[in-house]
């Protein structure tokens, strides 16, 4: 058997074991059968086992084949699983967030909600998945819960676990409610009866929540340590202190951009009146909006292909519909459902929920924010790099290159003004306002990961110079605590990007086209910026 063939024979053996270990990520990847109706053991145990499994694998491979036959694709597939092994290790043994976050509803609101919302399989399957799942949560909660016998956990995060679980019952009871009538009896009263034996454990989850924080501790930051030796897992190729320095820059000349599109819009006037002004540029009706939305995303697509920015398969879908009413008070105003990795064909769907007040429709859904949300959450943003990424090897996933996520979304904003499909100079506020937003993220998360910044400056600093309001600016710094390093990837990514692709323009010379650089970094969306370096590196001298 030849290396490459090896290699794919390995894979498959890895992730068969993977996911018969960890049955909530074979949800994610979109492999629903028998998994769907299973839940991992919730202890430490699984996590070490976890570990096992990627040492296990990392052999296999090493004593199995000799790296050099491997094909490109494959080397950095391999050269995946070694730093997705070095990264959980760091996770484990020196984050060790398993023993200081007792949210265990995270993972499990996740997963149910996956299940409820994604249309893979008839409604009665999934509801019927769902009850099996909750049938078995009584005693995933007891596995997770002796995570915690010789550990402190952070108050901080003890207060959110607390917060979510008490919103369990509801979700779980809504669900039930919203499925009456729409399943067969057997499935409603199987749903029925496992909300009901749930009761008691989530009466005993809330009151071991509320014993464990008095043994809570205040400290939640990693660190300048840690958070240094993250930064170099990820091999961003800037320190922490560098990474702040951008943020700081940026914010200054993106303040200064600002002021100056405000009087070029409208002369003497604050950027809050123009704020106001964008916002009355509306649709008059939810009706119109979603109407534009769809519009616009069907026009951005358009633009993509006509103007050969990039490949956009004909087969991959995105969807513009209403927020369905029972999804409304989980998401305020819009969320994109991305198809999942196993999905055949790729289709995503984009749900933008009605306004309670029709008042309110120009806060979020006015014309220049409309067409700004196209570009960046469909063409060319995350809907379409999601969707040809999907298509490569399911090894990549585990590279997790936030900055080559967010920053692709983020620059391709600027792409598409650059290319004319934005020109009015409202969309181009908007656009410097959430880049404003982005700089803001990088200089908190620096200092709050460091613990050089308190919970209420990071909110105070969030209300002053990106305009939050303070409910959202506190639900923001909660999560940034959990997330060190993922803040500044947004604007980070996009910098790094722009610095490849000058990179890779030096090097090509006359040769350069944009389009190749464009569908190299789509078909490779998961992979960290230093991978498609790599990756730019072999290409180029293969031409």
């Amino acid at each position: 058997m030849d290396a490459d063939k090896k290699f794919e024979e390995l894979a498959q053996q890895g992730l068969k074991k993977f996911l018969e270990k960890n049955p909530d990520y074979a949800t994610h990847l979109g492999l629903h059968e028998p998994y769907d109706y299973l839940l991992p053991d919730g202890s430490t145990e699984r996590l070490k086992e976890n570990l096992q499994m990627m040492e296990e694998w990392i052999k296999q491979l090493n004593e199995n084949i000799n790296r050099e036959e491997l094909n490109d694709e494959h080397k950095i597939d391999w050269e995946v699983i070694e730093k997705a092994y070095e990264m959980w290790k760091f996770d484990f043994f020196e984050l060790r967030r398993h023993e200081l976050d007792p949210d265990a509803f995270g993972m499990l609101g996740g997963l149910i909600f996956i299940m409820f919302t994604r249309n893979y399989a008839p409604f009665e399957k999934r509801i019927d998945a769902i009850a099996a799942r909750l049938e078995k949560t009584p005693k995933f909660l007891e596995e997770f819960r002796s995570r915690f016998e010789n550990s402190q956990p952070v108050k901080l995060w003890t207060e959110i676990a607390i917060e979510t679980a008490q919103n369990m019952s509801g979700l779980f009871h809504f669900i039930l409610a919203t499925t009456k009538g729409k399943v067969s009896d057997h499935v409603y009263e199987r749903l029925a009866k496992a909300v009901q034996n749930l009761q008691p454990a989530l009466k005993t989850h809330m009151e071991w929540l509320q014993g464990l924080l008095q043994k809570s501790k205040e400290e939640w930051a990693i660190g300048k340590e840690k958070f240094e030796k993250l930064l170099k897992l990820r091999e961003l190729g800037l320190s922490s202190d560098e990474i702040y320095q951008l943020g700081i820059k940026y914010l200054a000349e993106l303040k200064a951009e600002r002021e100056k599109l405000a009087q070029q819009i409208a002369p003497g006037k604050s950027v809050e009146e123009v704020f106001k002004q964008i916002e009355s540029n509306a649709p008059k009706t939810f009706e119109e909006a979603l109407e534009f939305t769809r519009k616009t995303m069907e026009e951005a697509r358009r633009f993509v292909q006509e103007k050969n920015i990039a490949t956009v398969y004909p087969e991959d879908v995105l969807l513009v519909e209403e927020t369905p009413a029972f999804l409304a008070p989980v998401i305020p105003f819009a969320a994109l459902m991305m198809p999942a990795k196993f999905d055949k064909p790729q289709i995503g769907i984009y749900i933008v929920t009605r306004p309670k007040d029709p008042a309110n429709i120009g806060k979020h859904l006015n014309y220049p924010s409309i067409k700004n949300t196209a570009v960046h959450e469909a063409f060319p943003g995350h809907f379409l790099q999601g969707a040809i990424s999907n298509r490569g090897s399911f090894i990549r996933l585990l590279a997790e290159g936030t900055e080559t996520v967010e920053g692709w979304a983020h620059y391709c904003e600027e792409l598409m003004r650059e290319k004319g499909f934005i020109t009015d100079l409202e969309t181009r506020f908007i656009q410097i306002n959430d880049m404003i937003w982005r700089a803001v993220r990088i200089i908190v998360d620096v200092k709050l990961s460091r613990g050089e910044m308190s919970f209420e400056e990071a909110v105070e600093m969030l209300v002053k110079e990106a305009g939050m309001s303070r409910e959202a600016a506190v639900a923001e710094v909660k999560r940034y605590t959990q997330t060190p390093g993922y803040q500044l990837s947004y604007l980070l990514g996009k910098h790094l990007i722009l610095k490849l692709k000058e990179e890779v323009k030096q090097k090509m010379g006359d040769k350069f086209d944009e389009k190749f650089f464009h569908d190299t970094i789509t078909a490779n969306g998961y992979l960290p910026i230093s991978m498609l370096r790599k990756i730019f590196e072999r290409k180029i001298s293969k031409l």
